[in-house]
């Protein structure tokens, strides 16, 4: 669903690019993109609410007897039009493969008296047949872990050498 509501705990931006030219001179693939980007909010599930208190207020044993991971960083994404839901605990048919699998983004912390993280990751579709992507989780671990943001959007055509940048913006005020 297209952001449209200005108290979301998290906005996903989704870039959909295709290498249409290969630029001899500097050794590179240029890009353009598929379609429009867009915006959309997320599912904040029951045990990643859990996991965000117990990250931040828990107690070290707390903490860890929870066996939180690394912080809510890892990007996964699935093909599955599931609409997400409060009590999802995995990302259902996430992919594995091809470019695609689940990987560490880059965070961006607030500073002063801002009140969003950024986490960004760009995947590289590497397969040879075409690939639908239509949904995203935040989850705290490479694998398994701990699933926080879930998101549905509409399904991206992967083809081969193409890129997909999602783009949380995560607000806490």
């Amino acid at each position: 669903m297209p952001h449209d509501r200005i108290h979301a705990r998290a906005i996903l931006e989704v870039r959909h690019e295709r290498p249409y030219d290969f630029d001899e001179a500097r050794g590179l693939w240029l890009y353009r993109r598929v379609d429009g980007d867009e915006r959309y909010e997320n599912i904040l599930t029951n045990a990643g609410r859990v996991t965000i208190h117990t990250f931040i207020y828990g107690t070290s044993a707390q903490r860890a007897s929870a066996s939180l991971g690394a912080g809510l960083n890892y990007v996964g994404v699935s093909d599955s039009a599931t609409l997400p839901a409060a009590g999802d605990t995995s990302l259902a048919g996430e992919l594995t493969a091809d470019g695609l699998g689940r990987a560490q983004g880059t965070v961006t912390l607030p500073t002063g008296a801002q009140t969003v993280t950024q986490v960004l990751r760009q995947f590289t579709y590497t397969g040879d047949d075409p690939q639908g992507v239509q949904k995203a989780a935040l989850f705290d671990a490479a694998s398994g872990g701990h699933m926080a943001h879930e998101l549905l959007f509409n399904q991206r055509i992967m083809n081969p050498n193409d890129t997909l940048t999602l783009i949380f913006n995560i607000t806490v005020s």
